[in-house]
């Protein structure tokens, strides 16, 4: 039966008295807890399940919300070091034209994704300065909405 060295804080399994110290496992317990857990920001997460057993998942936590205006034509953004996981870029209901969304590169209508008005297009990033805007008309938006 092997040891883990390391305290095993995992608050959601609410353990009285909290473990501490060195721990001794069986196998099963060492199979429960791998399929059980996850990790997440360097630390254990517990994963949690319906009665049934289906997975519950949920999309990530908004972090913010940014409105770019374009001042002028065309007008190009990059987003800020700012940590996030995904973004949802909106073209505003109002605009004139098209407008263009990219990672990692400047976005134009040779490489980047097209937004009409009022459409939407989202995509994982590790970043929001992997973020490419380019709005081909002044006074027209973009919003972005990120999650952390």
């Amino acid at each position: 039966m092997p040891d883990i060295n390391k305290p095993m804080d995992v608050p959601e399994l609410n353990l009285q008295p909290p473990i501490t110290g060195k721990v001794r496992l069986s196998e099963d317990m060492q199979q429960t807890l791998a399929v059980l857990c996850a990790m997440g920001v360097s630390q254990r997460v517990l994963l949690k399940a319906s009665e049934s057993g289906v997975l519950n998942t949920a999309s990530r936590q908004i972090g913010d919300i940014v409105v770019i205006t374009a001042t002028s034509t065309p007008h190009t953004w990059q987003g800020s070091d700012i940590p996030c996981t995904e973004i949802a870029a909106i073209a505003g209901l109002s605009n004139g034209d098209r407008a263009w969304v990219r990672p990692y590169k400047p976005a134009s209508s040779a490489n980047a994704w097209p937004l009409d008005k009022g459409e939407i297009f989202g995509f994982g990033i590790s970043n929001l300065n992997q973020l490419h805007v380019t709005i081909q008309t002044t006074d027209d938006i973009v919003i972005i909405a990120y999650t952390r």
